[in-house]
């Protein structure tokens, strides 16, 4: 007499207070680095050291894609590592304080000039980046091992970027201010000592954060630290949802550098502002982008991932060419207008870092081959690549617009600048909605996916 096995049911992980506060902490920590790279580094290279927007584009190219190609073996390093801590949270417990140091040498004072300058801000940013990407990457991928729910990764997803949110709203406020505050005592060291500050503080949080996490989904006799890459590569070129995604975060990251990179230039030098008035932009974007997590949350559940990221964006595209429209506003419409479009981006930040676990999934109950590690270093070389490329072309644009550090800019380059800040990234944005488009892995789809490779487990350890 044949018998109907029982339905599997996917393993199911809820995450407490504890857990999702943990790890929210990281990503707070991590934008102490991320935000003063993305938003005054390029601008520090050309006002303060001095070197040519030509060769401060192409650094910052070369850096994050140096960044990226570190990110895929970290991962599978990480996938591979058995500890007692777990596979991913010993990178955070001593990567730390490497983290800072290197970050801390980007921007120390040296008396260099020309080729050794460059020599300098090359090999201290690849440091960084290297470091950057040992501790951050294992960081990402832990979120697979914490939980298999695609609701509960949502929900984490959401805290992360809230944290996330406020560390950036910290750092972008206080960095001008510091290197302000610094630059009166000490004024060639004020940017090394605010990054030193900064840094300090981040490792801090970094050891709360491992302190709060906890690996809890153990899929060991799956996992792909006896993988080969072939394999690996195999699986991601037949995952299209991961290729959907990763292609559409490459164009949102194109935009949203070239928005980040050109803002401190736009109020400099179109608006007639101060460095404060950059900061106090930057720290409102992901302030207005917190108030945003859980009503871009609440839409994930309602209209799935895939039509809240293209609505964010939607909004964004629209408030970036009321300002091209404009052509000249004042600083209170500046301040409304890229708050419009934060709205619209945190749609991205809270659906993207969900998305990519769900592939993971796809990955394994199409192939067989589980490499949330690898995924996760992957997608990052990809964003990476896309944000090194945009910040070259970014440098390369300034120059091509006859853009002249600390003097008054002519009608070319103020033009210029505005196109750069509202043009290019609406254009990249609706790129990146037309790739969603086409993205089919929802909720009910991934939930009955897991079931199915939960059952596959069980017929195997049978």
């Amino acid at each position: 007499m044949n018998q109907t096995a029982p339905a599997v049911k996917a393993p199911s992980t809820r995450l407490s207070l504890k857990h999702y506060l943990g790890y929210g902490l990281g990503d707070f920590a991590f934008n102490f680095y991320w935000l003063p790279l993305q938003v005054f580094l390029l601008k520090y290279y050309t006002d303060v050291l001095g070197l040519s927007s030509d060769a401060a584009g192409l650094i910052v190219m070369i850096c994050l894609i140096w960044d990226g190609l570190v990110d895929p073996y970290v991962g599978i390093l990480a996938s591979r590592t058995r500890s007692r801590f777990g596979r991913y949270r010993p990178y955070m417990l001593y990567g730390s304080v490497p983290l800072a140091i290197s970050f801390s040498l980007v921007f120390l004072p040296v008396p260099f000039e020309q080729t050794a300058l460059i020599v300098y801000a090359l090999a201290t940013q690849l440091l960084f980046r290297s470091v950057y990407a040992a501790v951050n990457i294992p960081y990402g991928a832990m979120m697979a091992s914490m939980t298999r729910d695609s609701m509960e990764r949502n929900n984490l997803a959401g805290v992360r970027m809230l944290f996330a949110f406020g560390g950036s709203a910290i750092v972008g406020y206080f960095t001008p201010r510091l290197v302000a505050w610094f630059g009166v005592d000490h004024p060639d060291s004020a940017h090394f000592l605010s990054a030193a500050l900064l840094s300090s503080i981040a490792t801090i949080v970094l050891f709360l954060s491992f302190a709060g996490t906890e690996e809890r989904v153990d899929d060991d006799a799956h996992a792909s630290s006896n993988v080969k890459l072939w394999p690996m590569l195999k699986m991601i070129s037949r995952n299209v949802p991961f290729m959907q995604a990763s292609a559409a975060i490459a164009l949102f990251g194109v935009a949203s550098t070239a928005t980040s990179a050109s803002l401190a230039y736009y109020v400099e030098y179109v608006l007639h502002k101060d460095a404060t008035v950059t900061g106090n932009l930057i720290s409102m974007i992901p302030l207005v982008q917190m108030l945003a997590i859980l009503p871009w949350t609440w839409f994930s559940r309602r209209i799935g991932k895939r039509w809240a990221w293209i609505l964010g964006l939607l909004i964004a595209i629209v408030s970036v060419l009321v300002l091209f429209a404009w052509k000249t506003v004042d600083q209170t419409a500046l301040t409304i207008l890229i708050g419009l479009s934060a709205f619209g981006c945190a749609s991205i930040a809270v659906n993207f870092w969900s998305i990519v676990p769900d592939t993971v999934e796809y990955g394994e109950w199409q192939s067989g081959v589980r490499a949330e590690g690898f995924v996760f270093g992957l997608v990052t070389l990809i964003q990476k690549t896309a944000l090194g490329l945009a910040n070259a072309f970014v440098g390369m644009y300034l120059t091509w617009i006859g853009y002249v550090p600390n003097q008054a800019q002519t009608e070319e380059a103020q033009r210029g600048l505005l196109h750069l800040i509202t043009v290019v990234p609406a254009v990249a944005m609706l790129a990146s909605c037309a790739v969603m488009i086409f993205y089919r892995l929802n909720t009910k789809r991934h939930a009955e996916i897991v079931r199915q490779i939960a059952e596959r487990r069980q017929v195997a350890t049978a």
